[in-house]
């Protein structure tokens, strides 16, 4: 399937942003990046029924009707489609959260759904599609409990393709080891990537909810998840905040329910940064996993010692950032 993406109102290419190949259920295919002029290239994994839909983050996606594809053949077509800017300003935030319904499902969260998803889908893809070059630096430090004072840290940079800045587990696994995993002498957290987010295991298994807020006066909507009411296993909470103005997702905070031991700590926890660059691509520019150094101590009383208490005396963190970005021809797209 070949052909452009055009403004219905004056004709104009429409670039920066991603073209679909949807299944006769309604499934993701195969996805592409338009060009500045517009064109875009699709190839089908067999005969069959399909539809093409145009995403731009910030404005209603455009679906195409249904055609067929034989095997061996290619279409063209011109997608024409009108400019329908989101308006996250008009989301009412009420303080309710759903449960049991996935955002895709519930009416008060649609909207604000629909546009993390286009960037967490259009993160993962830019990931696989290896078109850009990275100079990243990765760190991994302790520090005191207040966080102020880094004890240790060691950096390391690199050059070259990206890949994902931590790939945590196949959701189904999470939903049934939970987020933190003992394990013989250790034990593992697992932060939050693009792939789990949009997997139906997170969707079923979480509580969602509305709220806003404003960082650096720049007003937020956020997109906030908790585990149901019944998930005894280690899990995350959290918020994806998102641009009000423009829908473009920005951050996504969250800690974790069930730390071992009974420990209530905010600040463990993680942060994942995300970048739109200007070909309509999306990035993970900045991330960063904050694991608790735990310890015990025994209670003492006027009797002797009845027990024991487990506290943070420090933080392990690992995390990393993108410092360069050039795509495969040299030319430097971040920073501008």
């Amino acid at each position: 399937m070949t052909g452009a993406v055009v403004d219905s109102a004056t004709a104009a290419p429409v670039g920066e942003g991603f073209v679909v190949l949807l299944d006769a259920g309604g499934r993701e295919v195969a996805r592409t990046l338009t060009g500045v002029d517009g064109r875009f290239s699709l190839r089908a994994p067999r005969a069959g029924r399909y539809r093409v839909r145009s995403e731009r983050i910030g404005y209603v996606a455009f679906v195409a009707p249904p055609f067929d594809l034989a095997d061996g053949q290619t279409l063209t077509h011109q997608l024409s489609v009108t400019a329908l800017p989101v308006q996250l300003t008009a989301v009412e935030v009420t303080g309710r959260t759903t449960c049991r319904v996935p955002p895709d499902r519930a009416e008060v969260t649609a909207a604000v759904w629909e546009e993390v998803r286009k960037a967490l889908a259009a993160a993962v893809w830019t990931e696989r599609e290896r078109i850009y070059r990275y100079r990243t630096v990765a760190f991994a430090r302790d520090l005191d409990e207040s966080r102020n004072r880094v004890l240790t840290q060691v950096s390391d940079t690199q050059v070259g393709h990206a890949r994902a800045p931590f790939s945590s587990m196949p959701a189904p696994d999470l939903a049934a080891r939970g987020y933190i995993v003992a394990e013989a002498e250790s034990i593992s957290y697992y932060g939050l990537d693009a792939i789990v987010i949009q997997d139906s295991t997170f969707l079923a298994s979480h509580c969602f909810g509305l709220g806003r807020r404003e960082l650096r006066g720049v007003p937020q909507v956020g997109l906030s998840f908790r585990p149901e009411p019944r998930r005894r296993l280690p899990d995350v909470r959290g918020v994806l905040w998102l641009d009000e103005a423009t829908a473009e997702l920005r951050v996504l905070d969250f800690s974790y329910t069930g730390v071992p031991e009974g420990v209530t700590d905010e600040r463990i926890g993680g942060t994942v940064e995300f970048l739109r660059l200007p070909s309509g691509a999306w990035i993970i520019r900045r991330w960063e996993l904050r694991m608790p150094r735990l310890a015990a101590e025994m209670i003492a009383t006027a009797y002797g010692p009845s027990g024991r208490r487990v506290t943070v005396r420090g933080f392990r963190d690992r995390g990393g950032e993108v410092l360069e970005i050039h795509a495969l021809d040299g030319k430097r797209v971040y920073p501008p």
